[in-house]
């Protein structure tokens, strides 16, 4: 008797001590599982929005906010624009540094630009500006202006012997030299004449600082497609590497997405779908 009591009271035993074990893996989770899961529970806020649209900010985060994803392609548009504003103006003023002014005071005719001299001979000498600075001449050649009159007809006109020098500010027309030549002038205003008998050679406009003698060429040949087409089609790849080699050309920057016409239809394999 006694020793049955024994085997069921140990059996009993081992029964009660299974649940206790059960009872173990059963408990709450830990503070900090509850930490994690109220994080993944809380709302989505866009910093974002928080900081340029403030009450828009929840619901979403920063990275599928389509607020953000605007802002940022306008942005791209508006420095494109800004980057081809920025070489237009840099070809304007290009052209604008170019242009040949009418000078009273000055001894020669004289531009730090070789490309635009015809004839090119290399020769010394030394000239001094009106600030008594000692500029070095490199050579001399001849300039042909197309020059624009008042009545919007052109005159072309050659000056021979121009001047190369490298660290003038401005090509300058010399009065001297035009009136020992035979040449007379005559002022109306802003504008100057300048006459070979009963005909005007070419004219002047008074442009703030200095007498400007307008050129056909400032108004035209300075688009890209211009250059592009006068090339013979160039690659645009091979064009650039021009601009970048021959920084005295007035080449202007290829323009952003810039399409030939022409060059997409002779690298067609069959006629365009009509």
């Amino acid at each position: 008797m006694d020793i049955d009591t024994t085997d069921i009271n140990d059996n009993s035993a081992l029964f009660v001590s299974k649940p206790s074990g059960n009872k173990k893996k059963g408990k709450k989770p830990s503070g900090k599982s509850n930490n994690s899961s109220s994080s993944s529970s809380a709302p989505k806020t866009c910093t974002w929005c928080k900081k340029h649209n403030p009450g828009k900010s929840e619901g979403h985060t920063w990275n599928e906010c389509f607020r953000l994803q605007k802002a940022n392609k306008e942005n791209k548009v508006k420095e494109e624009e800004d980057k081809a504003e920025e070489a237009n103006d840099t070809t304007e003023q290009k052209v604008r540094n170019k242009s040949f002014h009418f000078d009273t005071a000055c001894t020669s005719h004289m531009t730090r630009f070789a490309g635009r001299l015809l004839n090119y001979s290399v020769c010394g000498g030394f000239v001094r500006s009106s600030s008594q600075k000692s500029m070095e001449i490199v050579g001399k050649g001849d300039v042909v202006l197309d020059c624009v009159l008042r009545d919007r007809s052109v005159s072309s006109f050659c000056v021979r012997g121009v001047l190369h020098v490298s660290d003038l500010a401005h090509p300058l027309i010399s009065w001297r030299k035009l009136r020992e030549k035979g040449y007379t002038e005559f002022g109306e205003g802003d504008y100057i004449s300048i006459n070979k008998g009963t005909e005007v050679v070419f004219e002047a406009i008074f442009d703030g600082n200095l007498f400007k003698i307008p050129e056909i060429s400032h108004s035209a040949h300075i688009t890209y497609d211009f250059w592009h087409q006068a090339l013979g089609h160039l690659a645009p790849s091979t064009m650039d590497k021009s601009v970048q080699l021959y920084s005295d050309a007035d080449i202007p920057a290829r323009p952003t997405n810039y399409i030939c016409t022409p060059c997409v239809k002779s690298k067609m394999t069959r006629p365009p779908r009509t």
